[in-house]
């Protein structure tokens, strides 16, 4: 064990620096609620905590290299939103953390999307153009915006929580389907940018964000780009 983590480290050191930074953090916050018998907060710390790992089993079960780009920020997400956002009410705090972590998502989702069919279409196993990838970019992002909504008002209406009216601004019931609208709002606007750049990345091999993930995964991944034949 101790040499597959030495070893996890030495591959992936800044991955691995922020996984052991912010476990530690959570493991205070953990210590800190069992003391108080808070038992809601410490089931949430536990899973956040596994959750955070999540994109290195993937990686390594998958035998998918991940650009770090995307795994370094689908761990800060992670940790964002479910650690500073809802247990310590960062979404209450700053106005602004929503808009910024549904902005950020909607852009990574986007790469994600973008990246998929750009894989597909390099691979000869579908033939598209680049108005067609970045209708897609932007629609897979908004879509994974939208399976969010529709999970937080389940756990809300299962739970009684308070997750899609919990903003700065708002604070009734009634505001949480503003609050809704709002975060698909913010999911598109950084899922048009991924758009954007994936279009320009496919005509002019530009786009900032987008060219350097593509970049690194073409490099770690050669396998997914082998034409048909």
């Amino acid at each position: 064990m101790k040499n597959v983590v030495e070893k996890e480290i030495e591959k992936h050191p800044t991955r691995s620096i922020l996984i052991i930074i912010l476990l530690a953090t959570l493991l205070v916050a953990f210590v800190a609620a069992v003391l108080q018998q808070n038992w809601v907060s410490v089931v949430i710390i536990a899973l956040i905590s596994v959750l955070i790992c999540i994109p290195a089993i993937i990686g390594r079960v998958s035998k998918i290299a991940i650009p770090t780009a995307l795994e370094v920020y689908s761990i800060i997400f992670i940790y964002a939103t479910l650690f500073l956002g809802e247990l310590n009410h960062y979404y209450t705090k700053f106005w602004w953390w929503d808009v910024l972590l549904h902005i950020s998502s909607g852009l990574a989702f986007g790469i994600i999307g973008f990246i998929i069919l750009y894989m597909l279409h390099k691979s000869e196993k579908v033939t598209t153009s680049p108005k067609t990838v970045a209708i897609f970019t932007f629609s897979f992002a908004l879509a994974i915006g939208a399976v969010w909504e529709i999970v937080e008002f389940t756990i809300d209406y299962t739970l009684g929580s308070t997750m899609q009216n919990g903003s700065f601004f708002w604070t009734t019931q009634q505001d949480g389907v503003f609050d809704t609208m709002k975060d698909l709002i913010n999911d598109s606007i950084g899922a048009l940018f991924s758009a954007i750049m994936g279009y320009l990345y496919l005509k002019k091999h530009s786009g900032i964000v987008v060219k350097p993930v593509v970049k690194e995964f073409k490099k770690d991944n050669p396998r997914f780009f082998k034409k048909k034949g």
